[in-house]
């Protein structure tokens, strides 16, 4: 069995993966980052581990597995050799729930405390209260709203409860409640939750589903006091219609992590839009969640050298 490490999420880590020798001796593990050597490298693997290019996998007739380093796998529907034979396909859900809770709070918090002006008051050695009292907000028993319950919408959730927020979601599948979410609500009752939450947290996977599911018709049912966190994915919302409802000001603020198109064109009206954090997708960034992933991949190997289901198996046709 050979196994190519085509990611950098994790690297880290990868020693983590030696161990795996032991219980499988005839597995050899390959480090390979540059995407010209990597082309070589999977000419006779039978798993890698990353975002593999369409090349690669072209390059890989043996190949049977790809673990994705990524919990989002969307770019694998532009790879046919993948969605139309039977490799098998797994992400790394529930390794990113911690950081993308906690950077997802971050952004909110700036944005309720208005961190940003008080930053830019501290570069000009400026000390005035004023704009906090005119703008600040508590989260506390206000509404959030969560655009897809998956790993990371639960996790947001469970630090939202914290706060004593009252929470409602809605996904494309059918979703057991738990301690946090009661009901969580289909995808037909989007406009309710919009219309109802104070904060609005996209965490759904891109899907040709969720692309552009959040229009200027959509933003126009939340109310003009309420916030908009997209972590998950850009595409999911119109970024034309988020710029024009900041700066008409039918939004109190947003926050996003993830762009339609990485890096952010120079050109976007994003970037001079008022009150919008913008982080360069980092929510998911942190040690511990690079070594969640690699732990993932490991149990993953075990089982798949045991014959065993393995964790975090995708649907490649729906995207997750």
């Amino acid at each position: 069995m050979k196994i190519v490490l085509a990611g950098t999420e994790g690297q880290a880590h990868f020693p983590l993966l030696n161990s795996l020798h032991d219980e499988i001796p005839d597995l050899t593990i390959i480090e390979e980052l540059d995407p010209a050597k990597a082309l070589s490298a999977v000419a006779d693997a039978d798993i890698v581990y990353g975002m593999p290019s369409a090349a690669i996998v072209q390059a890989a007739p043996r190949l049977r597995w790809i673990q994705s380093s990524s919990a989002g796998v969307e770019y694998i529907a532009n790879i046919p050799e993948v969605v139309e034979s039977d490799i098998i396909v797994t992400n790394t859900r529930g390794a990113h729930g911690p950081s993308i809770g906690e950077h997802a709070f971050a952004m909110l918090f700036a944005l309720t405390r208005a961190m940003p002006l008080s930053w830019d008051q501290q570069q000009r050695r400026v000390w005035d209260r004023s704009h906090i009292y005119r703008s600040a907000r508590e989260m506390y028993g206000s509404t959030m709203g969560i655009i897809g319950y998956g790993a990371i919408g639960r996790a947001i959730a469970q630090r939202a409860a914290g706060f004593e927020m009252r929470l409602i979601a809605v996904d494309a599948n059918p979703v057991l409640p738990d301690d946090h979410v009661r009901d969580v609500w289909p995808m037909s009752r989007l406009d309710d939750l919009l219309a109802t939450a104070d904060v609005v947290m996209v965490t759904a996977p891109l899907t040709p589903e969720t692309r552009h599911l959040i229009d200027a018709a959509h933003l126009a049912r939340m109310k003009p006091e309420a916030y908009l966190i997209v972590v998950s994915r850009g595409g999911i919302v119109v970024e034309s219609a988020l710029a024009d409802a900041l700066s008409s000001g039918r939004l109190a603020g947003a926050a996003i992590d993830v762009a339609e198109i990485e890096p952010l064109p120079a050109e976007s009206p994003l970037w001079g839009a008022p009150n919008l954090i913008i982080t360069p997708h980092t929510a998911g960034a942190s040690t511990e969640k690079e070594r969640r992933c690699v732990e993932i991949f490991r149990d993953n190997v075990v089982r798949f050298h045991r014959g065993e289901p393995l964790r975090n198996v995708v649907d490649k046709r729906r995207g997750y």
